[in-house]
């Protein structure tokens, strides 16, 4: 048996392990023995996930090396890493915080990311995510399907668009040519926080992730990614538990796969069955548009039209405009001049692509969900609608496609 450190506090021995022993899949501790004479942890505790990891496009690199260095099993070219984690097991529920640090390391562009749980239930992203090639909205593993293939998709647990070249860039006197007057330094990395607690149940002993960044470039970003796990006092009363259902993830993940522009012919309808009582149901939604043509998704306000069974929950449009506050992470952003007027006379001033408004999202930020409640939903079919009535489709010259997450969360009801 191995042993690892989640802190200095705590030690754990790797238990059982499973998983697949061929070529080219990982290896991974689905469970541990927490050392010490409860089997419960009362203290902090820190997993650390990536450390300086690489995430970047190499489609003819043979990822088992780099798999035995750390740990992670690459997909889709380099761009998706998964990995699986043993969870410290609290008696009641902590306070768990998602934690990712990004720098570049020779990438210039802005890209969207995100940090997603696998669900263990399968069909998954693992079982169809690479395979199956994508026809126009038609790609099988973006919805939960339990009629049909059984799919579960990806509960995105952190989105965020990386900045124009921090780190790598950061200290280049090329660019320091292009830096406003009131920002006194280009920023060393970018760091982004999620409170993630009530997703707690969901994760259970052991947690699978995967990490995506859409970087085309051989150099590609490093990331920090770790989770805190926070202990809460004894309550008299037991907490609720929560009950987690992945629901939509359009997001681009499998190299076969498609962007999802299905928004521009029809609404995105998911159905699935709920077998008890919801209490305080929430829907948790992110919507971010892309296409970085001037006219297109990324930059044309969409507004998003959600319904659940029938009723209209939100009506809403995904919109950042205040972009410009993150200038400071974007130092290989561009620069254009544009006409504006002061006190009566006309002047050019520098404006960086950065600071433009985009759809709910900025260069250098992080996309928290939409936190839509829903009440208390009854047994039985559930239908969820997301439509985008004015989405633009593909062309031949031109992106356009929405990376739309969903997932629901209710309490359980107590047996008596």
């Amino acid at each position: 048996m191995g042993k690892c450190l989640i802190n200095d506090k705590t030690t754990i021995h790797m238990g059982k392990f499973y998983g697949w022993f061929s070529a080219g899949l990982v290896i991974v501790c689905a469970s541990c023995q927490f050392l010490s004479p409860s089997p419960f942890v009362e203290q902090p505790s820190r997993l650390l996930c990536m450390d300086e990891t690489p995430v970047f496009f190499a489609p003819k690199m043979h990822w088992d090396s780099l798999e035995k260095a750390d740990g992670w099993k690459r997909w889709d070219n380099g761009r998706f890493l998964t990995q699986t984690f043993a969870v410290p097991p609290y008696q009641v529920r902590p306070t768990i915080t998602a934690e990712i640090t990004l720098r570049s390391a020779g990438d210039p562009w802005d890209k969207s990311g995100a940090l997603v749980f696998i669900p263990r239930e399968q069909p998954n992203l693992l079982d169809v995510g690479f395979e199956r090639d994508s026809t126009k909205g038609a790609y099988p593993g973006i919805q939960i399907d339990e009629g049909g293939s059984g799919y579960m998709p990806s509960i995105e647990l952190l989105r965020f668009i990386t900045p124009f070249g921090v780190g790598h860039f950061s200290q280049s006197e090329r660019v320091d040519e292009y830096k406003p007057v009131y920002i006194p330094r280009w920023e060393d990395s970018v760091h982004w926080v999620s409170d993630l607690s009530h997703l707690w149940e969901a994760l259970s002993d052991s947690m699978t992730l995967g990490l995506y960044v859409d970087t085309w470039t051989a150099e590609g970003y490093a990331l920090d990614v770790a989770f805190s796990f926070e202990p809460n006092p004894k309550t008299v009363q037991p907490l609720p538990e929560f009950v987690t259902v992945p629901l939509v993830n359009t997001s681009k993940f499998g190299s076969e796969q498609r962007a999802f522009d299905g928004f521009a012919d029809s609404a995105l309808v998911t159905q699935f069955e709920l077998n008890e009582p919801a209490k305080n149901a929430v829907l948790h939604y992110t919507p971010t548009g892309h296409g970085g043509h001037g006219t297109g998704d990324e930059f044309v306000r969409c507004e998003h039209r959600i319904t659940w069974n029938g009723d209209s929950c939100l009506t809403f449009t995904p919109w950042r405009d205040d972009c410009a506050s993150f200038r400071r992470f974007n130092p290989t952003s561009g620069v254009w001049m544009e006409r504006t007027y002061w006190r009566g006379d006309s002047l050019d001033e520098r404006i960086a692509s950065s600071d433009y408004s985009r759809s709910g999202w900025c260069p250098g930020s992080d996309v928290p969900p939409v936190e839509i409640p829903l009440g208390d939903l009854s047994p039985g079919k559930q239908i969820l609608s997301i439509d985008v009535p004015t989405a633009q489709p593909f062309s031949d010259t031109e992106m356009n496609f929405w990376n739309v997450a969903a997932y629901l969360t209710y309490e359980r009801q107590p047996t008596r």
